[in-house]
């Protein structure tokens, strides 16, 4: 009968802390990819300034009521939609998009989600997220 070594337990903890870390990350990447097939994902610059970084996304045509910004933990998730136009005549090109709108964007942890602002102007929505001071986590040895 094999002898019980007391190391497949400790195995086993690993094992379940990175399923659970892998399971986080997909959960992350969830959100990103949630946008079906048929939608769209708007064009998007991000710059950083000394004081904030700055997201826009490119929303031509959009009514201001069909946008929809919001924060899930540090990321930053843009919905919005753009009903097709009716025309009375056969398209012969068509180039422009439009139904559902998403795009998700992962924030630096240096910013201040309560102040982040946005601000919708000739179909570009500008978003602020000021910086705020460096976030240090702290780092302890933990005795056995």
């Amino acid at each position: 009968m094999p002898r019980f070594s007391g190391r497949k337990p400790f195995q086993q903890e690993i094992f379940s802390r990175h399923i659970g870390e892998m399971r986080n990350l997909l959960q992350a990447l969830e959100l990103r990819d949630i946008f079906e097939e048929d939608e769209n994902r708007p064009k998007m610059d991000m710059y950083e300034t000394c004081s904030e970084i700055i997201i826009e996304f490119d929303l031509p045509g959009f009514v201001l009521e069909s946008i929809s910004l919001k924060m899930c933990g540090l990321t930053l998730v843009l919905e919005a939609h753009r009903p097709r136009e009716q025309n009375n005549g056969k398209f012969i090109c068509v180039e422009r998009s439009y139904g559902s709108f998403h795009h998700a964007v992962l924030i630096p942890v240096n910013v201040e989600p309560a102040a982040i602002t946005a601000e919708y102007r000739l179909g570009v929505l500008r978003v602020v997220c000021p910086k705020c001071g460096e976030r240090l986590v702290s780092i302890k040895e933990i005795a056995d």
